[in-house]
């Protein structure tokens, strides 16, 4: 025993991860029993009587900063928690907001519920701008058609690197004038159409630092918020204003 590293041991011995399936979050009556166990094992220093009655920006700062203030490594964990078909952030939002559950496989096709309204929640980097970016939108509609002639623009204008990224957008404007403004309109209209417009977003931040899981912004993301950001990996991703 002489050798043992105590300080290793206690880091070693804490739980991150529980014998929970992304369907046990999609039904109201297990919600107080998953934020008992978040709380017993995660924040034991939190006082559940805090967590929210509704979504709101300010309120969820308010308790995230308290949550990352007694464990900043157990706030990264839950806020990236590993479950099947869920994304960051998520089960944060699960734990903090008492009367809201995971959408789950539900037709609803949001990734939270409360009662009257669905959220989805993005994880996000804002950039110098004011925008969300590095996300994917949601949703079946199909993309293909504006992905091709993304493509096309790329080898026509002459340019290089993965999929269509900043540096080809630019070269693309410049070669072939108003043509990914044609691209660029017709993924706004499509998004925003079959989309965004049906529910409220969630924006939180995604950078593993300082700030990681604080609500940048809950909107009703409008058609003029929304740019084609870049093509990387098969996918568009957006740029939204927040």
């Amino acid at each position: 025993m002489d050798n043992i590293d105590w300080k290793f041991v206690k880091r070693a011995e804490k739980v991150t991860s529980f014998n929970l399936d992304a369907k046990d979050f999609t039904v109201q009556k297990n919600k107080e029993s998953i934020q008992h166990i978040f709380n017993k094992h995660f924040f034991p220093k939190f006082d559940l009587s805090k967590t929210l009655d509704r979504v709101d920006a300010t309120q969820l700062n308010r308790l995230i900063s308290e949550l990352r203030s007694e464990n900043p490594a157990m706030l990264q964990a839950m806020h990236f928690y590993n479950l099947k078909g869920v994304g960051p952030g998520e089960v944060l939002i699960y734990f903090l907001v008492k009367n809201g559950f995971l959408g789950g496989g539900s037709s609803s096709g949001v990734d939270f519920i409360t009662p009257g309204k669905g959220y989805e929640i993005k994880a996000v980097e804002v950039n110098q701008a004011g925008y969300a970016t590095n996300f994917k939108v949601g949703g079946t509609f199909d993309l293909s058609p504006i992905l091709r002639r993304a493509t096309e623009l790329k080898k026509l204008a002459g340019a290089g690197g993965e999929g269509v990224n900043l540096s080809a957008i630019k070269l693309i404007k410049q070669k072939i004038p108003g043509e990914w403004e044609k691209v660029d309109k017709a993924f706004v209209e499509l998004t925003y159409d079959k989309y965004f417009q049906h529910h409220h977003v969630i924006f939180m931040n995604n950078r593993k630092n300082a700030q990681l899981g604080a609500i940048e912004a809950i909107k009703q993301v409008k058609r003029e918020d929304i740019v084609l950001e870049r093509i990387t990996s098969g996918t568009a991703k957006p740029a939204v204003k927040i």
